[in-house]
């Protein structure tokens, strides 16, 4: 396909109907093609040009220049061209205008009635009057010879609908009168899918999908500015990140075509605008430029009839290459000083932080507070936004001004944080020579910690507690209350529970520690922090353990981290204390730190989700930790202890839902599922997640992770099955494959660790698994047991288990009431979690139940088969209470169909609760409230609250 033709299909079949249509119909037929600088209206004219002259047509083409403004000169070349080609001429009298003087012009046509005669005239803007009068009468007049006019403007100001300004005069003149009758045919930016095949034709260049969206993002589709784009790639292949940068650098071909025609005030208000960005008020734009505001409104003028900025306010460039070539040609001083007086001028008109912090970025050091201050709170605002790299360059910004140690301390370890999250190891290269050139012994402690937990987080324990070390020597002789040391003591501590097990085992008695006197402050907290948990290590005292993650929490913004409320609500959760973590969850957002963008920030999205699966709710759980997935992934990969942790929470959490494949490919991903892992804590989490994936269809894989978890944590000093019922879960893959006794030692070890700390979690998880390894009565009563200590839990997954296995066991006894009820209530509490799976099994319970003749109930929510006429199926009549704890209970048969969460959110706004009382009732987010009511409207057929009342009812 011709250069012309690429992505011009529509418009090529207009401008071959206006050749049929001047043979059919035997009088003058008039175009004209409009399009912005650039858009291929003169190569698209010489596309129609081949194509008539194939069909037969005399084709005469002229290109208006505007160099001579002689009298039909226009006119005269085309004549000149048909009388070239022969044949017999006929003379027509053109009237010429009043005043023009005697005379006027000879016109030739072909007399042939077989000869018809193409016209083609490019840039009519710049075509004598005389010639287009001509032009105008001869479409007028019938010709002896089918006769197409076909003409190209430019078209710019309001939009496709207007001329940039008046041709050649006023309306009415030849010009605007020939736009007035003519058919019109536009040509906008080229589409996204057609620029591939225009990058290889005109510059031998190789797009892709997302390449050449960027290019269209930058040029608009417009052909001219994507040649100039991609002529510094000929014959290559670039990235979206070259094609950025390639744009960025502004020393682009072809900017004089657009800069070069302006008048020294739009030229100078395009730098204001360029300077100022997408946005500009045409007052700041004036002020920028020097220019008074007549002054300027006359320039947006001109460059809206140039097609470089859009016809609206605020001001903007049509195309964001045109802004770049623009900010190319403005010299490197010139540019600074333009951005230092934007930045003062939008602060002084308080425009945002942002906006502000922007320009200051741009133009260097200023030298007053004001600007680091600006900074500062604008790298803060763009964390909230999701922006890390635009807050990273604001706060390299910042350090470049005059600060104060604790200023520069605070602004480095932020950046530090910041880096952390794209490149770990820059962000540890800056806080070791911020620590090595820092003389003030505060500043020092700072970065000293900053930089221990920054290492520790990478893995790389043993250079944590180096630094640490290095740190308290060097700090030795310092006068000060001693906090200090205690600081540094508590966080290497803590660096070596995160360690490999030999360095947590050579570390000092954590003895020493946990007697210090108690301390206010930070300190105080987090010895509290290490109190707790130690206390869950050692799962002997749970209300000490509570009581000092209480003492350790945060109280207000600034007076902790994200890291602290990572430990002590993790305490809480291992305690049982799930609400009250959860409520600590969302204070935890606030604190100093938990921004997005920062390791802190996924750590305490990861502490919630920790809680929601706690509360058995997968989906809540699942739907924080898949959009981390990418990050967890990278992370987990290079030995990130909380990456690793928050990979084996998703892989386990969509083993849960039924998603197999999807946890076997995220191990897979993250290197968990090769062997061996790190000795060390986290990976007791991966071991366990592996075998959760692995139990179906490898039990003697998933046993061997499970006791490989298990001895980790008996090194590391751990038996609270709160932390992880490795034993339980052991137990239960023991007696499925008949090693019961094996199994029972495990299970009835973790039992009297469960009692020990007291939890009905822990003690009914043991108990489930004791009672697998038990058969008849016994089995039967170990499993009420525990289903009775889950129903007192927040575990509504572990519970929906229990009263699975229940229901089973019942069933074989022969008890087809009491299962029904179990396997009822199981069903509902498996659907509100999410666990497919288990739902499935239940199902399948239920089926065995009806085949066996202790039926025949109809499974509310499964599907129901053909009726049968010899058998009579009924409703199974309500469940007991005691069966049921997901939800409250109606005798409205259209509840069944809900789950047990929505029919708890159904009667609290039946009762009048606002959505945000809801969540904060039930733990949840207010959009989890809106989820679930949205949904529950859908399955009852009603269209809000007003109609809860009628369902409730029975109505």
């Amino acid at each position: 396909m011709a250069l012309g033709e690429i992505g011009r299909r529509s418009e090529k079949a207009r401008l071959r109907a206006v050749l049929e249509e001047s043979r059919r119909d035997r009088g003058p037929v008039v175009a004209v093609v409009r399009g912005e600088p650039g858009a291929g209206k003169s190569t698209l004219l010489d596309v129609f040009g081949a194509e008539a002259s194939a069909a037969g047509f005399r084709v005469a083409t002229v290109r208006g220049t505007g160099a001579e403004d002689r009298p039909y000169a226009a006119a005269n070349r085309l004549i000149a061209q048909l009388r070239a080609g022969g044949g017999k001429l006929v003379e027509i009298q053109h009237r010429t205008p009043p005043g023009d003087g005697p005379g006027g012009l000879i016109a030739a046509v072909p007399t042939e009635r077989d000869v018809p005669v193409a016209l083609c005239v490019d840039n009519m803007a710049q075509v004598d009057s005389w010639s287009l009068r001509w032009l105008l009468d001869l479409s007028r007049t019938l010709p002896p010879a089918p006769l197409a006019i076909v003409l190209t403007v430019r078209i710019c100001g309001a939009g496709v609908e207007a001329v940039s300004g008046p041709v050649n005069g006023a309306w009415g003149e030849p010009g605007t009168a020939l736009l007035a009758a003519a058919e019109l045919i536009d040509l906008p930016g080229l589409l996204t899918i057609d620029l591939p095949e225009a990058a290889a034709a005109r510059c031998r260049v190789r797009l892709d999908a997302r390449t050449a969206a960027v290019c269209g993002e930058l040029t608009g589709g417009n052909p001219a500015l994507l040649h100039a784009l991609l002529a510094p790639h000929t014959g290559s292949a670039p990235t979206a990140d070259a094609l950025r940068t390639t744009a960025a650098s502004g020393a682009l071909a072809g900017a004089d075509r657009w800069l070069a025609p302006l008048s020294a005030s739009a030229l100078a208000l395009a730098r204001a605008v360029a300077v100022l960005g997408g946005g500009a008020e045409v007052v700041d734009s004036a002020e920028l430029a020097r220019l008074t505001v007549e002054e300027a409104l006359g320039a947006v003028d001109q460059l809206v009839d140039a097609c470089l900025l859009a016809n609206h306010t605020p001001l903007a460039f049509r195309h964001p290459l045109l802004e770049t070539m623009v900010l190319g040609r403005i010299a490197a001083g010139t540019r600074t000083a333009l951005h230092l007086r934007a930045a003062a001028l939008l602060r002084d008109r308080q425009a945002a932080t942002t906006t502000v912090a922007h320009h200051l970025v741009a133009a260097g050091p200023v030298g007053e507070e004001w600007a680091m201050r600006c900074l500062w709170l604008a790298a803060r605002q763009l964390e909230q936004k999701g922006r890390p790299q635009d807050a990273a360059r604001c706060l390299r910004a910042a350090l470049r001004e005059p600060l104060r140690p604790h200023e520069e301390s605070a602004v480095r370890r932020e950046l530090a944080e910041l880096e952390a999250f794209v490149d770990p190891e820059r962000a540890v290269r800056l806080l070791d020579a911020a620590r090595c050139e820092s003389q003030d012994p505060g500043v020092v402690l700072e970065y000293a910690l900053a930089l221990a937990a920054l290492l520790a987080e990478c893995g790389r324990a043993e250079d944590a507690v180096t630094v640490l070390d290095e740190a308290a020597a060097r700090l030795g002789r310092t006068p000060g209350d001693g906090s200090w040391q205690l600081r540094l003591r508590l966080h290497k501590a803590f660096a070596c529970r995160r360690g490999p097990l030999w360095l947590a085992q050579a570390a000092d008695p954590l003895d020493n520690l946990t007697c210090q006197t108690p301390h206010r402050g930070i300190a105080g907290r987090e010895l509290a922090a290490l109190r707790a948990v130690q206390a869950v290590d050692a799962g002997a005292d749970r209300g000490a353990a509570v009581r000092y993650a209480r003492q350790g929490l945060p109280r207000a913004e600034g007076s902790g981290s994200a890291t602290l409320v990572w430990r002590t609500c993790g305490a809480l959760v291992a305690a049982g204390e799930v609400a009250e973590a959860w409520t600590h969850c969302g204070r935890g957002r606030q604190v100093a730190g938990a921004r997005p963008g920062r390791w802190d920030h996924i750590k305490v999205e990861l502490l919630r989700a920790a809680v929601l699966r706690a509360r058995g709710d997968l989906h809540g759980a699942d739907t924080i930790l898949t959009p981390m997935a990418d990050h967890l992934l990278a992370f987990a990969a290079t030995g990130h202890p909380s990456a690793v942790t928050g990979v084996a929470a998703l892989a386990e959490v969509q083993v849960l839902k039924g998603l197999a494949d999807s946890a076997r490919s995220l191990l897979a991903e993250s290197g968990l599922d090769r062997d061996p892992l790190p000795w060390r804590r986290d990976s007791a989490y991966a071991l366990a997640a592996r075998a959760a994936v692995h139990e179906s269809d490898d039990p003697a894989r998933a046993l061997e992770d499970l006791l490989a978890a298990g001895r980790l944590l008996e090194e590391a000093g751990v038996r609270n099955p709160a932390v992880l019922p490795w034993r339980s879960r052991a137990a239960r893959l023991l007696a499925a494959r008949g090693e019961r006794k094996e199994a029972a030692e495990l299970a009835g070890a973790e039992a009297a660790d469960a009692r020990r700390w007291g939890t009905p979690e822990s003690i009914g998880t043991a108990l489930h698994a004791l009672a697998l390894t038990e058969s008849g009565e016994r089995r039967i009563d170990l499993l009420a047991d525990a289903a009775g200590m889950l129903a007192r839990s927040s575990d509504h997954l572990h519970h929906a288990f229990v009263q699975a296995d229940l229901g089973a066991g019942l069933a074989e006894l022969g008890r087809g009431e009491a299962a029904r009820a179990e396997l009822l209530s199981a069903l509902r509490l498996a659907r509100a979690c999410g666990a497919e799976p288990l739902a499935r099994q239940v199902q399948g319970a239920w089926r065995s139940l009806r085949e066996a003749g202790r039926g025949p109930w109809t499974l509310p929510g499964a599907p129901r088969a053909a009726p049968d006429p010899a058998a009579s199926v009924a409703e199974p009549p309500a469940p007991p209470e005691s069966a049921v704890h997901a939800a409250p209970h109606s005798a409205s048969p259209l509840l069944d169909c809900l789950t047990p969460q929505e029919r708890k959110i159904l009667h609290l706004a039946k009762d009048g609760h606002s959505n945000r009382d809801i969540a904060g009732r039930l733990f949840v987010a207010v959009r989890t409230v809106e989820f679930h009511l949205s949904g529950a409207y859908r399955k009852l057929g009603i269209s809000g609250r007003r109609q809860l009342a009628q369902v409730f009812s029975g109505g």
